[in-house]
């Protein structure tokens, strides 16, 4: 297991969605769990570059059962991408999808 931790923009976006929709806490946790227990199994997500070169990223996403496309938020995802480094994990985007 990792450490885990969001940039201040992703806390500010799971603050806000959990005060739209309270129910969401459960994913975002669940989002978070998955992550924390096998970081390595993410996607590779090449979001990030310094000087041309790509900082290894990863993305990883759960399916939001309880909300149907078509009622409340409109998407069927939570994504979080994120940067790993074997012992930490840092959230670096968070959204629906």
């Amino acid at each position: 297991m990792v450490n885990l931790t969001c940039l201040n923009s992703v806390s500010q976006w799971k603050h806000e969605q959990i005060t739209k929709y309270p129910e969401i806490i459960a994913f975002i946790e669940k989002l978070e769990k998955v992550i924390k227990e096998k970081p390595e199994k993410g996607l590779s997500d090449p979001m990030l570059s310094v000087n041309g070169k790509e900082i290894p990223c990863y993305k990883q996403s759960i399916n939001i059962a309880l909300f149907s496309h078509r009622h409340a938020i409109g998407f069927g995802y939570i994504t979080a991408s994120y940067v790993y480094n074997n012992t930490d994990a840092l959230i670096v985007k968070m959204k629906f999808s």
